[in-house]
This record gives C-alpha cells, sequence and structure tokens, in this order.
C-alpha cells in the first residue's frame, strides 16, 4: 500500500471512477465524503485550493481517501497540523474515511500514518467527526492503537440515529401516548386549515424542489443567523450542484409535507448504504402551531420502517437538537482524535495537545455552571 495525496478537483476518469466505487463499497458508508457531495462544497465554498485527497491505493485500487487541508489554527490550537476537511460547520456533517472492505484495518492505519506524516512541518493529525460504531469501531480501535505516540481522543458526542426495529415502535419508544394523541390532533387540525389531509410527497425528481427548498429556509429565523442555505450565492450553488449528483445516482430524497398544494415542510436526505443520512429539514413558520416539523418527521419514521429498506438512519443532527432528540431513540457516537506526528516531534507535541483540551474542557464546564 502506498500514499498519495492528490489536489481537488483533479480526480477525473478512472481516479473519479475509483473513488465512486470506493464510496460504493465502504465499510461504512459516507455521503459527505464522495466526490458528488466535495466537489461542489469546495467549489462553492471557493476552498478547491485548500484541499486534497490523501488514498490509499494498493496498486491502483483506492483503499482508503479522505479530504484533507492544513488548517491555521486546528480548535484554536496554534501547532501547525493535516486535518480532515469539512469544508463549513453547515455542510460537513460526517467526517468517516472512505474505507475498503479489503483489510479495512491496515488501510486505515496507513491513511493515518499518511495524515500525521504528510502535512510539511505538522506537528499532528485531526481525525474529526468519525462514527466510531457499527463496522467502523473495530478498525478504528485497531488503527488507532497501532499508532506511537498514542492518539490522543480530543471530543466525543453522540447524536440522533435510528436503528430499525422488528416493528415500527419508533414513537412509542419516545413519546408518551398523551404526546401521540397530540400530534395526531395538530395533524387533523392543520389538514382541516389547509383543507386537505397531509401528506409526504417524494420530490426528489422536481428541479423546482430545490428552489422551494431554499426558500422555505430562507423565509425562517434561521436566516437572521445566517444558517441556511440561500445566505451566500456559493452554498446554494453547492446545494443544487450536490441535489443534482446524488439524484443522478438515484440516490438523493427530497420529501415535502403537503396540504392543498401547499409545502409545510421539506426534508433532504442522502442515501448510502443501507443507511439514510438527513442532510436538512426546514418548515413554514406560518404553521409553526401545529409542529409541521415534528409531523414531517413523523412520517418518515414510518417511511423509513414500511418503504425505504434502509436498516440505519443518521440524523446528521446537533447533538443538542431537542426536537430529534425527543422523537429518535438511538444515538451514534462521534469522535474526534488527535494524531501526534511520528518520532520527537511528536513526543513533544502530544503534552501540548493534552493541555489545550484541558484548558477547552475547563472553559466548557464553567459556561456550564
Amino acid at each position: 500500500m502506498r500514499v498519495e495525496s492528490i489536489d481537488l478537483p483533479a480526480p477525473q476518469g478512472a481516479d473519479l471512477e475509483r473513488w465512486r466505487e470506493l464510496a460504493a463499497q465502504a465499510v461504512e458508508p459516507n455521503p459527505f465524503l464522495e466526490p458528488e457531495y466535495v466537489l461542489p462544497l469546495a467549489q462553492g465554498l471557493g476552498q478547491e485550493d485548500e484541499v486534497r485527497l490523501l488514498v490509499v491505493r494498493d496498486g491502483d485500487e483506492w483503499q482508503a481517501c479522505l479530504p484533507v487541508h492544513q488548517p491555521k489554527r486546528w480548535h484554536r490550537i496554534p501547532l501547525r497540523s493535516l486535518s480532515t476537511w469539512r469544508g463549513h460547520v453547515l455542510y460537513g456533517l460526517l467526517g468517516t474515511p472512505l474505507i475498503s472492505p479489503d483489510h479495512p484495518e491496515e488501510s486505515l492505519s496507513a491513511l493515518l500514518d499518511g495524515m500525521r506524516n504528510s502535512g510539511p512541518r505538522a506537528a499532528f493529525a485531526g481525525l474529526e467527526w468519525v462514527a466510531d460504531d457499527r463496522a467502523m469501531s473495530e478498525p478504528l480501535a485497531g488503527a488507532l492503537g497501532s499508532l506511537s505516540p498514542t492518539p490522543l481522543p480530543f471530543e466525543r458526542f453522540e447524536r440522533a440515529a435510528l436503528h430499525r426495529r422488528p416493528e415500527p415502535t419508533y414513537l412509542e419508544e419516545t413519546l408518551s401516548s398523551k404526546h401521540r394523541r397530540e400530534l395526531r390532533r395538530q395533524r387533523r387540525k392543520l389538514g382541516e386549515t389547509l383543507g386537505s389531509e397531509l401528506k409526504m410527497v417524494d420530490c426528489t425528481a422536481e428541479d423546482a424542489a430545490y428552489d422551494r427548498f431554499i426558500a422555505l429556509e430562507g423565509a425562517s429565523r434561521k436566516a437572521e443567523r445566517g444558517t441556511v442555505v440561500g445566505s451566500d450565492p456559493g452554498h446554494i450553488a453547492f446545494f443544487k450542484g450536490m441535489c443534482r449528483g446524488f439524484a443522478e445516482l438515484g440516490r438523493l430524497q427530497l420529501l415535502e409535507l403537503q396540504g392543498s398544494g401547499q409545502t409545510i415542510a421539506a426534508k433532504c436526505n442522502l442515501l448510502a448504504g443501507d443507511t439514510i443520512f438527513c442532510v436538512k429539514i426546514a418548515y413554514d413558520e406560518t404553521w409553526s402551531a401545529y409542529s409541521p416539523g415534528i409531523l414531517l418527521e413523523s412520517d418518515m419514521l414510518e417511511y423509513f420502517h414500511n418503504e425505504s429498506g434502509a436498516s440505519f438512519m443518521d440524523s446528521c443532527a446537533d447533538p443538542n437538537n431537542a426536537m430529534i432528540n425527543r422523537l429518535w431513540p438511538d444515538r451514534r457516537p462521534i469522535t474526534t482524535q488527535a494524531i501526534p506526528a511520528g518520532g520527537l516531534r511528536g513526543r513533544a507535541t502530544r503534552p501540548a495537545l493534552a493541555a489545550a483540551r484541558f484548558a477547552r474542557d475547563r472553559k466548557r464546564d464553567r459556561r456550564n455552571t
């Protein structure tokens, strides 16, 4: 195996297909590291010159792949690093490397060793937002354990997720019978107000659905914080390009909760392997008294169980998102690791990383008290 660095947007022809093939068979799917996501995101953010792909090859075949960059500061630590590129806080929703099922631990070890030693004068590598569960948990533990100096767990959190049950008892596990009755009442009342029964409609095939989603999100209070796609022309270009790319692969979902032809709420999902990844949700705040976002999520749970064929859903939501945490009973652990460079440089760096982590945790504790 050998580790190569490829500048963006260089992968073309055979290499582009190898990237897609690796994503299709990866031990743990991650659509956010696929070319249909990475390339339009880097272009939309104007970061193409900052990003490169770190690739582990075995002959001509790609065994591992991760977009990386060299940030000026990593989590406010003033040390040079080579780190996972997530692009933007709104869109870098998972950093799990794409790893081939052929010798996954060996491939991941080669990738991590390449990360920590490939950045010019980098003192460490920052491996960010890796799912530490399912098929990734064992190779991740093995690869991290094989490195010296020992990697430093820098961050760990859990976000809402959903494993398929034998029966569709998801809401029964999280909401009381009183709350479930209230949801049914809200659905009925909103339908009566609109003049038709509410239904979830798959609008993936409609290009106009991209603009409807952007407009719906842009009319919400989130727009005041600049956390909507429509806040920046580059973000709009990314979102539309990403949607078209995954739609061509048959792996995009744009779902709308509609009543009397009016879009009340909308949800954008990506499909990869056995998993549905929830990218964004928006709703018309005119109807907020009827909880339209929760109504759409409850329809999504029904679709997940009865029609999707998926066995897992990743909410990709903030770990403190009260709405989704209330509805989804499972959790997905996400970890960030600081991996010191090899040799004396790494051994000198590890205490500095540990001190930075300690200072961050103390500051967080003071805010929470």
